[in-house]
């Protein structure tokens, strides 16, 4: 175990016993996620490291003889503000961590001094941040999968494809839960595809965990979704756009990908080339755009968006 660990362990131990009148073998347990001959060697620790640690019989917890060094976790107001505005944007009943976040919110105000709680709700009220509710995914399948990657432990599910309307059984060794643009997504090894893929957890039918273990490689959310216009996978595509002056205006000030070229024209035309992998997210975009936007290159992928174009087209002309 890396030493930071349990350091940070050990802190964790201190602070609990010394700020609520000493704590029981099982609340340390529960709070540090370890078993009991863990906590008992970090008790012993404490204990040979000079620390005033006892075991009080009568009440069954671990407390100090006296005060040691650590302060109660406190925040400043404008912390706890943030932190708290940032948590009501979850605050939707799809959302998995919906609880542990409500929670997390009751404790964040429990360790405000009284003077700071009335600012903190009155700061509250001045930024209002809310996200997009995601889409609904099973607690049960969500809490699932959160302990398999945890014990690192084979999965079997039965996955829908949507884009081929098709349902495959496949086993997977989960390696991260990720959040993006409104749905849960699975990153595993995919023993079926013998690649890691992308799976949308809302659309895992069923799973089962298996007896089989897996020893997670080194792995990088940000390495895998660097070539993605958001989180869209497949070979790594170049695209050369033209945006008109009124689209340009707009296209040139936000940030749709993190490496994109621009050069715009003395009329306001702006070439915009990027590199991102597979067709279906960016085409979508061009096509947000309408009229103003003008595929380049590739030629497939301009002649793609000229024939949605054209379909759209005749849906009016009816």
């Amino acid at each position: 175990m890396p030493r930071s660990e349990k350091l940070l362990r050990l802190l964790k131990i201190i602070s609990l016993i010394e700020h609520r009148q000493g704590a029981t073998i099982e609340t340390l347990v529960g709070e540090c996620g370890v078993c009991q001959r863990t906590i008992y060697r970090d008790i012993r620790a404490l204990a040979e490291s000079g620390l005033p640690v006892y075991y009080d019989s009568a009440t069954r917890r671990y407390r100090f003889t006296r005060q040691v060094f650590l302060r109660p976790l406190t925040f400043t107001v404008d912390e706890a503000s943030a932190l708290l505005q940032c948590l009501d944007g979850f605050d939707h009943h799809t959302f998995p961590l919906a609880n542990a976040l409500r929670s997390a919110q009751d404790k964040v105000l429990a360790c405000l001094p009284s003077e700071r709680k009335e600012e903190v709700r009155r700061l509250r009220t001045v930024i209002d941040i809310r996200f997009d509710a995601p889409y609904q995914v099973s607690i049960a399948t969500f809490t699932t999968l959160e302990k398999a990657i945890n014990d690192q432990r084979r999965l079997h599910i039965v996955y829908y494809t949507k884009t081929r309307d098709a349902i495959t059984e496949r086993d997977v060794d989960p390696y991260v839960i990720v959040y993006r643009d409104k749905a849960w997504y699975l990153i595993a090894y995919c023993h079926l595809r013998q690649a890691v893929k992308l799976f949308r957890v809302d659309r895992i039918l069923e799973l089962s965990v298996l007896p089989a273990s897996f020893t997670r490689p080194e792995f990088s959310v940000e390495d895998f979704f660097a070539g993605s216009w958001h989180i869209g996978q497949g070979e790594p595509l170049t695209v050369l756009l033209k945006f008109a002056p009124a689209a340009a205006k707009w296209v040139k000030d936000a940030v749709f990908h993190p490496t994109p070229q621009l050069r715009e024209e003395s009329n306001g035309m702006l070439w915009f080339e990027v590199t991102v992998n597979g067709d279906w997210e960016i085409t979508r975009w061009i096509l947000s755009f309408g009229p103003e936007v003008e595929v380049v290159s590739p030629g497939w992928l301009r002649q793609k968006v000229a024939t949605l174009l054209r379909d759209a087209v005749q849906i009016y002309d009816k």
